[in-house]
């Protein structure tokens, strides 16, 4: 069945304040069992699921939309996770022969075949460029 945490414990585990938690339960974006005591009981699956809430605030999203992405994740099929890795790691290997590539031609340039360069980027590639350029010390 897994550890069953109290409200203190989860905050203490976790590092989010009882008050969040109480309000998240509020709102379920997170789910306790009740005892025959009334005390709430949170899972293994909170912890885990208080710390994607986390991450998604995080990442400035609204707590409409983090009850959005959640849901979403519990109506995915995971049936699909391996043939997702596998894309992703494709993709993974394909970016690292263009870096590769992009390696051999930038390294070819001069000084001012840069600056050339770096004038007809968008403000996005100019940073990835610039971020390029550091790593593959060029």
């Amino acid at each position: 069945m897994g550890q069953r945490y109290r409200i203190g414990e989860l905050a203490q585990r976790t590092g989010v304040s009882k008050r969040t938690i109480d309000y998240y339960t509020q709102l379920g974006l997170l789910h306790a069992e009740r005892s025959e005591s009334n005390y709430r009981y949170y899972s293994d699956k909170s912890v885990e699921r208080l710390k994607l809430i986390e991450l998604f605030k995080r990442e400035k999203l609204t707590l409409e939309e983090i009850r959005d992405r959640l849901a979403l994740l519990e109506r995915q099929d995971t049936s699909d996770v391996p043939a997702k890795i596998h894309e992703v790691h494709n993709q993974i290997r394909h970016l690292e022969d263009n870096l590769l590539e992009l390696k051999e031609l930038l390294g070819r340039l001069d000084g001012r075949q840069r600056t050339i360069l770096a004038n007809q980027l968008s403000v996005p590639c100019i940073s990835l460029y610039q971020t390029l350029a550091m790593i593959l010390g060029i």
